[in-house]
């Protein structure tokens, strides 16, 4: 069923539902042909909205709302409406009307990293005593064996991906086992875990280019109870995709101020996603992914596991 046929009958019911029977000011959808799952709508109150939907939508919810009932500080869109259409979740945000840093130059990149830093460091006083997923917790679940899991297959099949043709596949397994030593090896001292993005990235924030504050956090489906340096790890993986300057990154760690064994534990979390970033990359070669593919796996062979 081609998106916009569903997205036009969404749409309609939206009108009867959620916009007291008036029709909506206007609409944006994708192009013919994009399999976005989302799309734009202004109600004739002058909302605008962001119609978000498909399996994992509803998975945004649970942390959009425990952030809003816990005052925290920080820039998520407000939540309209959620609902379930033709066997489809379906959520309604408030439309963030700022650009993605994704769009910003690359220059420019570093002047929004205190703002990251900030609202990670907000987000991160919500806690909890047990560790995982917001929206699927697990009974029994320890903080090592949600690490571990990455790798063991309970999250991917790792000798499928090896078996990809993007990838040196000795070299995917080869990390796979050592990351899952090194994660077995490590102690994890935390008495609570904090609220997670986990995937705190240039496509998933808004920015203000006057002022080089965050504006805007989206698509919250993996938020979980976890360290919050594992957050971190990911806004380090930003500094490395593009680039950043020795100044630059220097810049950041001093902001951080980690001790050893924080700086251990960032390390640890970094290296992981390096190897679970060859699985996801190698789902489409698209030349970016590949650019990204070698990237990565150069890293992975130059790295000394000790």
């Amino acid at each position: 069923m081609p998106p916009q046929d569903f997205q036009k009958r969404v749409v309609a019911y939206i009108e009867s539902e959620y916009n007291s029977g008036f029709p909506l000011k206007s609409l944006e959808l994708p192009p013919q042909g994009m399999s976005s799952s989302v799309f734009f709508i202004t109600l004739s109150n002058g909302i605008d909205c962001a119609v978000k939907y498909g399996t994992n939508a509803m998975k945004d919810v649970p942390a959009l709302e425990l952030i809003t009932k816990k005052q925290i500080d920080i820039p998520v869109p407000a939540l309209i409406a959620s609902f379930i259409f033709e066997d489809v979740p379906v959520i309604i945000l408030k439309r963030i009307n700022f650009p993605l840093l994704e769009s910003v130059p690359v220059g420019e990149m570093p002047l929004y990293v205190p703002s990251m830093v900030k609202n990670l460091k907000e987000l991160h006083k919500i806690q909890s005593e047990i560790p995982g997923l917001l929206a699927h917790k697990k009974d029994g679940e320890t903080w090592k064996g949600i690490m571990l899991s990455i790798f063991d297959g309970g999250d991917m099949d790792w000798n499928e991906v090896a078996a990809r043709k993007s990838l040196d596949g000795g070299l995917v397994l080869a990390s796979v086992t050592k990351i899952k030593k090194k994660i077995g090896d490590t102690v994890f001292d935390l008495k609570e875990y904090s609220l997670l993005h986990t995937d705190f990235n240039q496509r998933n924030l808004f920015v203000n280019p006057e002022s080089h504050e965050i504006s805007g956090i989206v698509d919250w489906e993996d938020a979980m109870f976890g360290d919050p340096i594992y957050d971190f790890a990911r806004v380090r993986m930003y500094l490395w995709h593009f680039n950043f300057s020795e100044a630059a990154i220097h810049d950041y760690y001093d902001l951080m101020n980690f001790s050893a064994d924080q700086k251990k534990l960032e390390d640890l979390y970094w290296l992981s996603r390096v190897i679970q970033y060859l699985a996801w990359y190698s789902e489409e070669l698209t030349e970016f992914n590949v650019a990204r593919i070698k990237l990565h796996q150069e890293y992975l062979r130059n790295y000394s596991w000790g």
